[in-house]
């Protein structure tokens, strides 16, 4: 991390920990007190997250901290790992939405009463690699978005989580939200160009170029026009929990989220633009133009949208699928994990869709869509 909040990826660099079972066991026993009685990787881009059963709760150090559900031991990256306060950060947001009764994991105190701690871990030739930031969440169950046949409902209801979530992140404060630089963040799409080598395709590395260069004329210029706030930064079908409707169990309705691992303070209009670019990307219910609208329609019932932000959707979807491409491949390149291409199956045959069609056809569409249903 050069400066403070600033934690970019560098091309080459490897930075996902190494954490086999049974160091999985000594960090909960040594953490939390807790014996461990089943392990689950769970998937991830960067870190090691573990979903984990225990013995018995009753050794926890605060017994309010007791989850029926299991636990995740979440292990970060290297850079992470040394944006303390960044994490401070998160873990303080979800503590507070939980508050605000919208449902997340928490954090579990460890034997020092702390949400986290640095850990001294080695890697896989058992020769030290440095220190890891190490944590455990409350387990919040249900079944990930992505397992479930999407619908018309379930996305408007996708655009409602998001604003909910916007709008009760106003409230918030922490200075660990502040300057926090990463890859990620959909404001650093013109820092792409640096990973875009990988994308050995000719059409699709042309595209990502025209995305980027797109964003970098026509949304960045605008930026001090549009609200802003804490956002949660990675609204994607992974990150999103449903469950079935007790008495028509074929449907289902959201009910939580997940991963705060890329909440930083930007602005409102990428937090929904990129929900609806991982809409899309599964899409198989409806034409895949018509997704974004239903997104919108939810989301604009909780917080009217600026015309402002409305000009720039297929600017900013856009660029989140162009940064979830490359970003997927390098990372692919760097640890071939089939999880981290999952965007890639679908992703680029969406955004060729998206980036040809007009603006002016498919803003009158998703207009359309939000008046139909309001």
């Amino acid at each position: 991390m050069d400066k403070e909040g600033e934690i970019l990826l560098k091309p080459g660099q490897q930075i996902k920990p190494y954490v086999p079972n049974e160091v999985v066991h000594q960090l909960v026993k040594k953490l939390y007190n807790l014996e461990v009685i089943s392990i689950k990787e769970l998937n991830s881009y960067d870190d090691k997250n573990f979903h984990i059963t225990v013995k018995s709760d009753a050794l926890l150090p605060d017994i309010h901290d007791a989850c029926p559900h299991g636990y995740v031991l979440k292990v970060l990256n290297s850079l992470d790992s040394k944006a303390y306060n960044l994490i401070d950060a998160q873990n303080e947001m979800m503590l507070y939405l939980a508050k605000m009764g919208l449902p997340c994991p928490r954090p579990v105190k460890n034997v020092d009463c702390k949400c986290m701690s640095l850990e001294h871990l080695k890697d896989a030739q058992n020769q030290p690699a440095g220190q890891y930031i190490v944590r455990l969440l409350s387990f919040v169950p249900g079944r990930i978005l992505f397992s479930v046949p999407y619908t018309k409902e379930l996305f408007f209801q996708v655009g409602e989580l998001v604003a909910k979530t916007d709008l009760a992140l106003r409230g918030f404060k922490h200075d660990g939200l502040k300057g926090v630089d990463r890859i990620w963040n959909l404001i650093a799409v013109p820092k792409l160009v640096d990973f875009v080598y990988v994308i050995q395709d000719e059409q699709k590395h042309s595209l990502s170029m025209e995305v980027i260069d797109n964003f970098k004329s026509n949304v960045l210029p605008l930026l001090e026009e549009l609200e802003s706030g804490p956002i949660h930064g990675d609204f994607n079908e992974q990150n999103i929990l449903v469950k079935a409707d007790n008495e028509e169990p074929e449907k289902y309705f959201i009910s939580g989220m997940l991963d705060f691992g890329d909440v930083h303070s930007s602005y409102y209009l990428f937090d929904i633009a990129i929900a609806i670019c991982y809409m899309m990307i599964e899409c198989k219910s409806m034409d895949i133009l018509d997704a974004p609208g239903h997104v919108l329609a939810g989301y604009n019932r909780v917080r009217p949208i600026p015309p402002k932000e409305f000009q720039l959707f297929k600017d900013c979807i856009s660029a989140r699928f162009s940064q979830s491409l490359v970003l997927g491949a390098y990372s692919y390149s760097q640890n071939p994990d089939p999880y981290l291409l999952t965007t890639s199956q679908r992703g680029w045959q969406c955004l060729q869709t998206l980036w040809e069609c007009p603006k002016d056809e498919l803003y009158n569409r998703w207009q359309g869509i939000i008046k139909q249903l309001y």
